[in-house]
């Protein structure tokens, strides 16, 4: 078992931190040392980093982030070594004048540094340690929010360098700063080169060519590789991504549609839970609190220093939460997944709250740089309230910076030197299997600098005297850059004992398969390879080559490889592919057909949804008559795919629409005895369109009668609610607002106040509110659904919250988030003021036991405390009455918001705790937390976890309170020391 240590004692003074008590305040893994590399003053906000060959170390300084785009205050400072023991000891300021820089990365003998609009490159010519030249490389980024910008540029394993991107994102509260959307991206200095128009996804480019094309998807942050060249990206919440399919293979096919090309491999959540250490952390009103919120710097380790198994290792940084977290890879199919590497802990936690890990480098000694912007404030302004950006608090830290260097206990043996570009091309071409990523890439940076055709033998010998798996494949990809791969050397290395290296020979191939047809055919062989991902490849690469041969072995492959989602993928991207040949070909397949599982399930909304987007109507119908026609019980779940599959594939196929016919096929559909079918039919017609037809008038009035008939089931009368709402809802006002009582169930008022909302008005947006109390959480969320879309409705809501009839609590997340971020400055001015407004509420009391935050608790005493007090209406480990949320879900929160949540309960409710009132129609009043409910009844629970069950006809009237059904006098049950005993107990890792 792995333990996890403090760097030192615990702290009592408060940030900022001297760097060496910074180190003090760390929680580390057990097995690892972390020590301190630079910090102020030789650096200051440090957020990406390079080592050259020489072993010159290039810091990137943001100093800017987040509102100071008029000083050009950024900075790449260069730190050296001068006496050899591994430690810089001079600092130069290599480039300065720079807006908000977020990259760097080594190149002919220069450095290429992020800096949106451009992406520029510097050179020392002269040998002072400052930069000569300065060249726009690129061009053209839109200078947006700085946490969204073009960033961390990356040396890819294929010769093409990478660029994190997310296009353009507009500004709401700081437009006036960042307001540049970009232009085409371009070379300025190439007259003819290729141009890109805005998109939110990263790119990739090769000066030496004048190449650029986009990727697939987006990464904030980072980019990272494993030592088999896939890509990896993130977002903020979203902490690992793998690319699995890149954008050329999906661009062949216009008609695929998926909603993302890429996998989420964390099995533990996204947004994946954190476990912070944090003493009275600090979070903005739209921090993600407990989870990721600013995941950054996404880095596979690679450095070949660290105890076995780290190879297949992940590390991110989340600044908010100042730690950094680690996720273990293991294969699944043609992509991964990541698990924690432990529960309940991180890889990297303090209990500082101005550190603030932004990024990492493998560095050539193998170890693992860790960049700490150390600040007081992380999150831009543009999510933080008016107090904290318009605060002299927003700058703070702004000259401090930390670089901190992770290493095995015991520290790693010294370094060998690179010996810069003096070496000979033999041995760089050795140094390609070197067991650290960093001397693999950099030894094939410089051979491509050089373009020596006398490492053509050298590179030859490597791929075939097979010294490792890692130098062949760097070998291929370098000859490859120098255009002198012999289709021999790809066929060799189609045999390599390495699937690594098998699939890459396949990717390698795809530009010589017109000239060296003898590869297709040798392709054509690996598509049985006992590897899902060289399978993948064969699959993605075939799509570029049509032949019957090569079809009769993509259907073999895609039904034998069926449950994996990803080669269904590759198979469907190819140009030749029929997607109603395919479907006739499933539904003829037994083992397709017989047993449904997620995949299969896919694959037949993939193949609808494609049919529908070629807008064929007689495909259209072959489908529809297909699933009308089948009458087996088993064969359900294949016939709703379809459906969901049509409806995707009409609503992205500009004027796809249903015919009258194939309407009529549909609104039969709508009378299935199948719940999902029914409702499947229903949002195929939603994306078909209706047409007006005597079918349709009689389909309506019968949705009409069966939404008023309270004898009809509740599901039937909320497809019918759907349906009414697709024609003209305000002809059935009045019935929709009869359904919007608490007495019907709870879907029934949903679909009705959905529906009620399309009507326009500002009569309808005051029904809503007026009703607001005496909805359920679920309720709320499509009430919200109607207000949003109309500022004069979003007005009237904001009136009623500035009036006190609704609590800012009740608002559904989205239009919190709407209105935070409105447009319309006066909206959202209004509603910032109210949502930010601090809870005067007993604030003597929160100042009183802000003291508990300081005390060491005792678990072992805090457990009485909690059988006591808590027990009664809450669980934390299988002890307790479920009334309340199971405490084990707030283990990751902060302890001082634990103690807001204790102390003022009504607070932060979460909707599915609160509380509510009904009476009944034979006088009772009731109350308690709202629990399970069915169209017939509801359930309210209550301390000590006992129940009241009231039928829905009995219901007079039901609403919700503004309290929580916790005292709100906690502090006269317990003291400040059994209050820091129970958050102690309650945190404790069972």
């Amino acid at each position: 078992m792995v333990g996890f240590a403090f760097a030192g004692g615990c702290q009592t003074a408060r940030p900022p931190y001297a760097p060496d008590e910074a180190l003090e305040t760390f929680q580390l893994e057990g097995g690892f040392q972390i020590e301190l590399f630079a910090s102020e003053p030789d650096i200051a906000d440090p957020v990406s980093m390079e080592i050259d060959e020489t072993g010159r170390v290039y810091v990137v300084e943001n100093s800017g982030y987040p509102l100071n785009t008029e000083d050009n205050v950024g900075n790449v400072k260069l730190l050296e070594d001068t006496d050899g023991d591994g430690q810089p000891d001079r600092s130069t300021v290599f480039v300065d004048g720079l807006t908000m820089p977020t990259g760097v990365m080594a190149w002919k003998k220069g450095i290429l540094v992020t800096d949106a609009p451009n992406v520029w490159y510097f050179k020392d010519e002269d040998g002072d340690g400052r930069a000569d030249v300065r060249e726009i490389m690129l061009a053209g980024f839109p200078f947006n929010n700085p946490q969204h910008t073009v960033s961390s540029p990356y040396f890819g394993l294929d010769n093409w360098i990478y660029l994190a991107h997310e296009g353009y994102s507009r500004s709401t509260v700081f437009g006036e700063k960042f307001n540049n959307p970009g232009r085409e991206i371009h070379f300025p200095d190439r007259e003819n080169s290729t141009r890109l128009p805005i998109e939110r996804r990263s790119l990739r480019f090769r000066p030496g060519t004048g190449e650029i094309e986009y990727l697939a998807n987006p990464s904030q942050f980072g980019v990272t590789f494993d030592r088999w060249g896939h890509l990896f990206v993130h977002n903020n919440s979203s902490h690992v991504r793998h690319e699995v399919v890149a954008s050329r293979y999906l661009s062949r096919n216009p008609h695929l549609r998926i909603p993302q090309s890429w996998e989420n491999m964390s099995d533990h959540g996204s947004p994946a839970q954190v476990f912070p250490i944090t003493v009275r952390p600090r979070f903005e009103i739209l921090s993600n609190v407990g989870h990721f919120t600013s995941a950054s710097g996404l880095t596979l380790y690679l450095g070949g220093s660290f105890p076995s198994g780290f190879e297949s290792t992940s590390f991110v940084a989340e600044p908010v939460h100042n730690l950094v977290h680690r996720d273990v890879w293991a294969a699944r199919g043609a992509t991964f997944t990541a698990r924690r590497a432990h529960e309940r802990r991180e890889f990297l936690a303090s209990k500082d709250r101005w550190f603030r890990p932004v990024n990492f480098y493998v560095g050539p000694d193998g170890s693992l740089y860790v960049l700490d912007y150390y600040r007081e404030v992380i999150e831009h302004p543009e999510w933080t309230s008016a107090a904290t950006y318009e605060s002299e608090e927003l700058y703070d830290g702004s000259d401090h910076g930390r670089i901190y260097r992770i290493v095995p206990e015991g520290g790693l043996p010294p370094s060998e030197h690179f010996q810069g570009d003096e070496q000979s091309n033999r041995k760089l071409a050795q140094t390609l299997s070197h067991p650290n990523i960093w001397w693999r890439r950099t030894a094939q940076r410089l051979l491509l600098d050089r373009n020596d055709v006398g490492a053509v033998a050298e590179l030859t010998t490597v791929t075939k005297e097979r010294p490792s798996a890692e130098g062949r494949l760097h070998a291929l990809w370098t000859l490859h850059g120098l255009g002198r791969l012999d289709p021999a050397l790809i066929s060799l290395a189609l045999d390599d004992p390495e699937p690594g290296v098998r699939e890459n020979a396949v990717l390698l191939a795809e530009s010589q398969l017109a000239s060296a047809p003898l590869l297709r055919g040798r392709i054509l062989g690996l598509a049985n390879d006992l590897s899902p991902r060289v399978r993948f490849q064969v699959m993605a690469t075939l799509g570029e080559v049509d032949s019957p041969a090569v079809r009769r072995v993509r259907d073999l492959r895609l039904f034998e490889d069926l449950e994996d989602p990803w080669m269904q993928v590759a198979a469907l991207s190819w140009k030749s592919v029929e997607p109603v040949q395919l479907f006739r070909q499933a539904m003829a397949l037994e083992p397709v057909t017989a047993k449904v599982s997620p995949a299969k399930v896919q694959f037949f909304e993939r193949l609808a949804g494609m049919i529908a987007a070629k807008g064929q109507q007689a495909d259209l119908r072959a489908v529809l008559s297909a699933v009308s026609r089948e009458s087996r019980e088993g064969h359900l779940w294949w016939r709703e795919a379809s459906l969901k599959g049509l409806a995707q594939g009409l609503s992205i196929h500009p004027g796809g629409r249903l015919e009258a016919g194939l309407q009529r096929i549909v609104l039969r559909l709508l009378e299935s005895e199948h719940t999902l079918l029914r409702h499947s039919a229903l949002e195929l017609l939603t994306a078909g369109g209706i047409n007006e037809n005597a079918d349709l008038d009689a389909a309506m009035a019968k949705a009409a009668r069966r939404a008023g008939d309270p004898t009809a089931d509740s599901r039937r009368r909320s497809g019918a609610i759907r349906m009414l709402a697709l024609g003209a809802p305000q002809e059935q006002e009045a019935l929709l607002k009869s359904l919007i009582v608490p007495g019907m169930p709870n879907a029934i008022q949903v679909e009705a106040v959905r529906a009620v909302g399309k009507i326009k008005g500002e009569e309808v947006g005051a029904f809503l509110l007026d009703n607001w109390r005496n909805f359920t959480s679920a309720v709320r969320a499509a009430a919200g659904e109607g207000l949003t879309p109309s500022p004069e409705r979003l007005a009237m809501l904001i009136d009623a919250m500035e009036g006190g009839d609704i609590s800012v609590r009740t608002l559904p997340t989205r239009v919190r988030h709407r209105l935070i971020m409105h447009q319309d400055v006066a909206l959202r001015e209004r509603a910032r003021s109210v949502i930010e407004r601090p809870a005067a509420e007993r604030a003597e009391v929160m100042e009183r036991y802000q003291m508990v935050l300081d005390l060491e608790g005792n678990a072992t005493r805090g457990k009485p405390i909690f059988d006591e007090h808590c027990a009664k209406c809450h669980q934390l480990d299988g002890i307790g009455k479920e009334v309340g949320p199971d405490l084990a879900t707030v283990r990751s929160r902060p302890a001082q918001y634990i103690l807001g949540d204790i102390l003022l309960p009504s607070r932060s409710i979460e909707p599915e705790y609160e509380f509510y009132v009904v009476e009944t129609s034979d006088s009772r009043t009731l109350d308690g937390v709202l629990g399970p409910q069915t169209p017939e009844s509801i359930t309210l629970r209550r301390e000590g976890g006992k129940e009241d069950i009231i039928a829905r006809n009995q219901i007079k009237r039901m609403y919700t309170t503004e309290l929580s059904s916790m005292p709100e006098d906690f502090d006269k049950q317990i003291n400040v020391d059994q209050m820091a005993d129970l958050i102690c107990y309650i945190k404790a890792t069972p």
